[in-house]
């Protein structure tokens, strides 16, 4: 019996290779807890369009979704192949001896029948959009049978005949499989497929703008707690340093120039974890830039301030918009086309099986193949031929039933969907606008208790340098001044998540930062992705390897991975 640490172990050996990627940026965030200072590391200064656009261009998800489009487009044209004509070609052999009944001995004046014959069969066969199979094609019978031994011609004793046949045949189904509707139904649902994909990839690009940007303004958010606690320490500092010029003098105790000390070093803690956020904020976007920190020891800077926008919420245009862009509500939309059409075909399938079979073509005679193909020229031997034919299942066809009634359940279930993607988009707009407005009131309050704060300690400063009022209460205000401007700046990265978050249920999050494709767009950006791949063919081969039996013991190194 292995111990629980064995299985620990065991089966952390055989998580995604993936997982790497987030153990380095762990490691990176280590090796920066141990650099002196915010200087650890290359900083790397970034706007918001930027780090957007860096993102979208190398986050693992977005490509995977951007392939799925890719191959949904594949799929589609395959099924379009349906309408490809084939080269029908055939050879049979068929060697016989047979003894002849008395009515045969009459009529071919043997006993025994003997034939040895090579048929060859070719043709160009098609389905065409009625649904029915048409194919153009001939026929070549090699025959020679112990009959044709006994008839001798001007040349020679005959030994072959060859029969041809040259025409058109085609099977046609009347009521089962009947008409386009039947026979494209699965071209129309892999084009359906192939757009919910689209908008899937859509869906996916949102989410990651939405999380590229909300990882964007912590950093900032972070970055200005790590700034404010700097001034706050200057402060202190300053304060601390008064404190002990004057009790050098006997003109303040000493417990003030100890007040003084703990309230800097209070600081100088609060400075240390605002460095470390922001290096985890930092490590956020390195990891949605498919970047381990450890191998490139950047630290992103965000450059951009979040500001409040002017433009007017309302709730019934923000609805309106949703139906037309939200990705969630268009794909259910393709979903409930989907199960319509295979509701249609499930209806068609339970017909009963009624093709009409119709063939017309010449037939020709002659002792070499040139001969009996020259004897189909004369038009002299025309055959044709048309029918019908049945299948009814005995118990009423079970499978179809059983089939139409799932598709009539799918439709419901598709229908059901939508609705609730209605609901969804009608609550988180509701809420959304919601939040907007209570974070942008939330700004303008915090801005205001800034305000007194910042004048509070500015007139207390001026009344510590004479002796009127104690470091505490000075520090105290500060604190409280330090508050409400970390309250306002989170204010306004909480507004910029709102926006994110309503952006998101309308579906606008793309269209407003131009960065919306259509489908042709997508295909060439794929294909210059595709073509710029440069992956090692042995770090592949290595990984299909031990992907292949799951285990993930093997020595592929992490930078073999990430390139």
């Amino acid at each position: 019996m292995r111990t629980r640490e064995q299985r620990i172990n065991s089966q952390s050996t055989h998580r995604p290779a993936r997982s790497i990627a987030t153990i380095l940026g762990i490691l990176s965030i280590c090796q920066f807890a141990q650099a002196q200072g915010p200087q650890g590391g290359n900083t790397h200064p970034l706007d918001l369009n930027q780090t957007v656009r860096r993102v979208l261009e190398r986050n693992e998800a977005m490509q995977m979704r951007m392939l799925d489009v890719e191959i949904s487009a594949r799929v589609l044209k395959a099924e379009k192949g349906i309408f490809e004509p084939s080269v029908v070609a055939s050879f049979d052999h068929l060697d016989s001896k047979k003894e002849s009944t008395i009515q045969e001995q009459r009529s071919l004046l043997t006993s025994e029948f003997n034939q040895r014959n090579n048929i060859y069969d070719g043709g160009l066969e098609f389905l065409v959009p009625t649904g029915g199979r048409l194919k153009f094609g001939t026929s070549l019978r090699d025959l020679r049978n112990n009959l044709q031994s006994s008839i001798t011609t001007s040349s020679n004793r005959l030994r072959h005949e060859y029969e041809t046949f040259a025409g058109v045949s085609l099977t046609q189904p009347l009521l089962k499989n009947f008409g386009p509707n039947a026979s494209t139904a699965r071209i129309r649902l892999a084009a359906l497929a192939s757009d919910i994909a689209f908008q899937e990839y859509r869906r996916q690009q949102m989410l990651t703008v939405a999380r590229t940007e909300s990882a964007y303004w912590d950093l900032h958010l972070t970055q200005e707690q790590e700034q404010l606690s700097i001034e706050s320490i200057s402060l202190a500092g300053t304060i601390l340093t008064n404190n002990r010029n004057r009790a050098a003098v006997g003109r303040m105790a000493d417990l003030e120039v100890i007040q003084a000390q703990a309230g800097l070093s209070l600081r100088q803690a609060r400075l240390s974890d605002a460095r470390l956020k922001r290096l985890l904020a930092s490590s956020q976007l390195t990891i949605l830039f498919a970047e381990p920190g450890i191998l490139t020891n950047v630290i992103v800077m965000a450059t951009d301030l979040p500001a409040v926008r002017t433009e007017p919420l309302t709730y019934f245009d923000s609805f309106e918009q949703a139906f037309l862009l939200n990705p969630d509500y268009l794909s259910r939309k393709k979903a409930i086309q989907q199960e319509n059409i295979k509701l249609a075909y499930a209806k068609n399938q339970r017909l009963p099986q009624l093709d009409l079979k119709a063939s017309y073509g010449l037939n020709g005679l002659g002792l070499t193949p040139g001969d009996s193909y020259g004897d189909i020229d004369s038009q002299d031997r025309p055959a044709w031929s048309v029918g019908l034919e049945m299948r009814i299942p005995v118990t009423g066809g079970v499978k179809e039933r059983n089939e139409l009634a799932a598709a009539k359940l799918a439709r419901q279930k598709a229908l059901l969907g939508l609705k609730e993607v209605e609901t969804q988009i009608g609550n988180a707009l509701q809420v959304g606008i919601q939040k907007v407005q209570s974070a942008m009131a939330n700004v303008t309050n915090y801005q205001s208790v800034v305000d007194f704060h910042a004048q509070l300690l500015k007139s207390q400063m001026e009344r510590l340098d004479v002796g009127r009022i104690d470091s505490r209460t000075v520090l105290e205000t500060e604190e409280k001044l330090f508050e409400a401007r970390i309250a306002v700046a989170d204010s306004m990265v909480q507004y910029r998540k709102a926006l994110l978050e309503l952006e998101l249920s309308t579906g606008a999050t793309l269209q407003v930062r131009n960065l919306d494709l259509t489908m042709l767009e997508l295909k060439g950006r794929t294909e210059s992705w595709a073509a710029n791949l440069n992956w090692p063919a042995s770090s592949l081969e290595h990984y299909a390897r031990e992907a292949g039996r799951g285990d993930f013991q093997g020595d592929l190194r992490a930078s073999e991975i990430i390139t």
